[in-house]
């Protein structure tokens, strides 16, 4: 999660020079060649997927630990967006969109069509330690810009024009001094939490009323620039966004203790505290003291969303000992439930 709070006010007036980033066609899955085989292993075409139901079935009961357990490998480098480690990294979610048979709701390309990545650009930034935690501040803005993309896919509903997302970001914070940074609660486990819940609703076999979206931020760690970039260039209608419910840190702490970053007790606040107390947990809403996460955009247009984290979410943050080991599979099974449960309600 970004501390930044004086980079995050200077991003905010960059909406006009976030512009789609070419370079990176739909994209990861057939030009990019993961370099350890567990990745290698995961790659599979469209069209085996389709005609394959043993392979669909592989990606549909695919697990959230899974999906930490790929995030975390020394092969994708810490996850830093611009980095190769992000490309490896968003070549997985493809992979799982795809074999999850979702609709890619990302740019359009050649002849109208989609593909399931939304490109953007970030700006250089320059490492630092605040508290003992890595973080990132803005670097020379006159320098060149790096690619970077989110990576989105839907479950389409009766009514494709609206819409309940399920987000997280995947980007982290690379490789620093010698030292990796895996992001295994920060946020793989958001990752994987979102994936279990589109799983899950997969496998009731149900078409929803309301299309139900994953988007998987990038550059979250540099001030939020993947979200914001969606919400100063959507690719489906902010209008039709009924709430955004955003996964970060959900890993840790105590089993039944979450908290809720929102700028209010809005729509989406509410609906996923009734899913907490059926689930017989608790999540207060909660100051973010400086902190902020990818909902903070979505409020700022008047979307109703929310942030749901573990409320111990700052313990081993931003340090290599944010490993996969750390994460608790319970709690992660626990938000998982809580977010099946708010989203079957809301599209079904």
């Amino acid at each position: 999660m970004s501390t930044r709070r004086v980079f995050l006010k200077c991003l905010g007036g960059l909406g006009a020079c976030l512009l789609p980033w070419t370079g990176w066609p739909d994209i990861f899955a057939s030009s990019l060649q993961p370099t350890q085989a567990s990745l290698k292993d995961l790659r599979s075409k469209p069209s085996t997927i389709n005609s394959n139901q043993e392979t669909v079935n592989s990606f549909q009961n695919r697990t959230a630990m899974d999906d930490i357990l790929v995030l975390t490998q020394p092969a994708l480098e810490g996850r830093r967006a611009g980095t190769l480690g992000e490309e490896k990294t968003a070549n997985y979610l493809v992979n799982q969109l795809r074999g999850l048979n979702l609709e890619p709701l990302g740019d359009s390309i050649e002849n109208q069509q989609r593909n399931y990545s939304h490109a953007f650009t970030i700006y250089p930034v320059v490492e630092e330690f605040v508290n003992g935690r890595l973080t990132f501040r803005q670097g020379n803005s006159n320098s060149l810009r790096t690619p970077s993309a989110n990576i989105i896919g839907g479950l389409m509903g009766i009514n494709s024009n609206e819409s309940v997302i399920l987000s997280a970001h995947y980007d982290h914070l690379g490789i620093f001094a010698g030292n990796l940074y895996p992001g295994a609660n920060d946020n793989a486990s958001g990752v994987g939490c979102i994936l279990d819940v589109m799983r899950r609703l997969i496998r009731k076999g149900l078409k929803p009323k309301l299309n139900v979206v994953l988007a998987f931020w990038s550059a979250e760690e540099m001030g939020f620039v993947g979200s914001f970039s969606f919400v100063q260039n959507p690719t489906i209608p902010l209008g039709g966004i009924k709430a955004v419910f955003n996964v970060d840190s959900v890993g840790n702490g105590p089993l039944g203790e979450f908290a809720l970053w929102a700028n209010s007790n809005n729509y989406a606040v509410q609906a996923i505290q009734t899913a907490v107390a059926k689930n017989k947990a608790s999540a207060v809403l909660t100051p973010n003291r400086g902190f902020n996460s990818d909902q903070v955009y979505f409020n700022l247009a008047h979307v109703p969303a929310v942030t749901l984290m573990a409320r111990n979410w700052l313990d081993k943050n931003h340090t290599p000992e944010d490993i996969s080991s750390f994460v608790e599979p319970q709690k992660i099974a626990l938000a998982s439930d809580i977010l099946y449960e708010t989203v079957n309600k809301l599209a079904f």
